[in-house]
């Protein structure tokens, strides 16, 4: 790829699969986005979050590309996030909730 898309995606996806084995992560422990998720913010955490991430970069230690990988990793887990939603809705009603045209999961 022109941009070295695919290694930032290879690089993304090593920082997040850290992140469980992490000691924020161990097992099947509830995590603090399972405790937003349940009262209804973790979209709009995720995505403050990322928000967060992306105005420190070149403010704090520089350009700090860990920020950036942070800020995606966010992003991510909004997608995540939504389709779980949507799967949620689909198992309850299969006629709603799938007409992104951007869905490849299916």
């Amino acid at each position: 790829m022109k941009y070295n898309e695919d290694i930032i995606l290879a690089e993304v996806e090593e920082y997040i699969e850290s992140t469980y084995s992490s000691h924020y992560a161990k097992g099947d422990s509830l995590q603090t986005l399972d405790v937003y998720k349940a009262l209804g913010s973790a979209q709009t955490t995720c995505r403050d979050t990322a928000i967060k991430y992306l105005m420190r970069y070149g403010e704090k230690d520089g350009f700090n590309r860990k920020d950036m990988i942070k800020a995606i990793h966010y992003i991510v887990l909004i997608l995540g996030i939504n389709d779980k939603d949507k799967d949620d809705i689909n198992n309850i009603n299969p006629n709603k909730g799938n007409n992104n045209e951007f869905n490849t999961r299916r």
